[in-house]
């Protein structure tokens, strides 16, 4: 007979392992741990051994593996249920196959790889394991973007006709975000603004139009070079799209805009918005990368009053004002992993056919494509 505290245990909390001391990493996973009772961030790798314990110390992180076979001791802890990968993008496939191998589940950072045929070999081997992996485009998680997908297919505006999304920043800030010497500049290592940046903008285009099961046609794709290496780093990227049903697209992405008037002294604006032109009016959103943070939602009707919406939780009350997009993107994760239906998820196939885009987006602008790992899988599991 089962009790009825049996009955109501809730399951043990999904531990993390974070491969590597990214920057990105206290944003992504650890805040957002802070306030999930199913997650707990325990331990992280890091090649540089004492950059690992000096990041472990600051983020409370309990166990911290460092030195070369750092990501290796990682994935092979059995005290780990999960691995969260921020590591370079060309560094993706590698760590997270073996990882999966290795019998966790992963979150890894966007974009998921370098490559579609990477991306289709992640997910197959999640499958064929019974494993979460999840691509963590964060943005497609908040109610915000949920509530702009609503407004569309409610009909109240009529049919989509075109969408534009933009995530850029000025030239004056850029030092803040970017190392002089980023990963983020190296061709080998997935780099670009599109892989970077540019992920946004398109993921937002095709959440919003439903298009999330096929790669876009791309109809033109005009990137501005890096000045790190010009000939196959974007630093900047403006791509257009012909949709099913006639309905068109475009996205920019920008690393360092640079800015205008009298010699281009005049700061340009960040720009992160998404705009909906439908028949019977449109939707301004605005902030649709960090929604968590402040956002707006503007709908203007042809036929009526303007009105603007804000969606920090669902319509019934799930979720919770305070959490960034990161912590209902952690929800989805912890729910999906033990056994919960996500309140919503981003399907594997989403994820490959963005890939598939990007590669398109690429071959368009006349750069050369993202390089893939070399990385072969041992045809025997660790775990």
């Amino acid at each position: 007979m089962t009790s009825t505290g049996e009955r109501t245990r809730q399951p043990a909390p999904v531990r993390f392992g974070i491969l590597g001391a990214a920057r990105i990493g206290p944003d992504a996973l650890i805040k957002p741990a802070q306030s999930h009772p199913g997650a707990v961030v325990a331990a992280v790798a890091c090649r540089d051994a004492a950059r690992g314990t000096k990041y472990a110390r600051k983020h409370s992180i309990p166990k911290t593996y460092g030195g070369p076979q750092a990501y290796q001791e990682l994935i092979s802890d059995p005290e780990i249920d999960a691995i969260y990968n921020p590591l370079p993008n060309g560094l993706h496939f590698e760590w997270t196959m073996r990882a999966l191998q290795a019998g966790k589940h992963v979150l890894i950072e966007k974009p998921v790889t370098d490559t579609a045929d990477e991306a289709r070999q992640i997910f197959a081997l999640a499958q064929e394991r019974g494993l979460v992996a999840l691509e963590a485009m964060h943005s497609a998680f908040h109610p915000a973007m949920l509530r702009v997908k609503e407004i569309i297919a409610s009909g109240e505006l009529g049919k989509v006709k075109s969408v534009s999304a933009a995530l850029a920043l000025p030239s004056v800030i850029t030092r803040f975000f970017f190392l002089k010497d980023d990963v983020r500049y190296e061709h080998d290592l997935g780099g670009g603004v599109t892989m970077d940046m540019g992920v946004y903008p398109l993921g937002a285009i095709r959440l919003l139009t439903g298009t999330e099961s096929a790669p876009l046609e791309v109809t033109s794709a005009t990137p501005a070079g890096h000045p790190h290496d010009p000939d196959r780093i974007d630093r900047a990227m403006r791509t257009t799209y012909a949709l099913p049903g006639d309905v068109t697209a475009d996205s920019f992405a920008d690393w360092s805009q640079p800015g205008w008037g009298p010699l281009g002294l005049l700061p340009r604006a960040v720009r992160t918005d998404v705009t909906v032109a439908l028949e019977g009016g449109e939707i301004a959103f605005w902030n649709f990368v960090q929604p968590g943070l402040y956002h707006s939602i503007k709908v203007r009707s042809t036929k009526g009053k303007a009105r603007t919406e804000k969606a920090y939780t669902y319509a019934d009350g799930r979720g919770d004002k305070a959490w960034s997009s990161y912590r209902y993107q952690l929800e989805a994760f912890v729910d999906k992993v033990q056994g919960r239906t996500p309140w919503t998820w981003r399907e594997p196939e989403t994820s490959v056919t963005s890939m598939e885009t990007i590669e398109r987006i690429y071959t368009k602008a006349g750069l050369p494509p993202r390089v893939a790992s070399s990385f072969k899988l041992d045809a025997t599991p660790v775990a």
